[in-house]
């Protein structure tokens, strides 16, 4: 059986007393959300079409849909 001191107990509620203040305080989201880059038109297509060029199966399909999704949300964070 586990046993605690008073100064292992004042830790352990020390700890949690932080953690549960630090998901109740605003934070500043300016850090958490950058913008996503801005492609022009003609490197989009040159994307677009270096992918079609790819073989069907290859691993770079899901990495750009991953990309994908990712600056998706990267759009509506805040």
């Amino acid at each position: 059986m586990w046993r605690l001191s008073r100064d292992g107990i004042r830790a352990v509620v020390l700890v949690t007393a932080f953690s549960l203040v630090g998901c109740n305080t605003p934070r500043d989201t300016s850090c958490k959300c950058p913008k996503p880059v801005a492609y022009d038109e003609a490197t989009l297509k040159q994307i677009s079409q270096a992918l079609r060029a790819l073989p069907y199966d290859n691993v770079l399909h899901q990495a750009m849909e991953d990309y994908e999704n990712e600056r998706d949300d990267l759009r509506f964070c805040q």
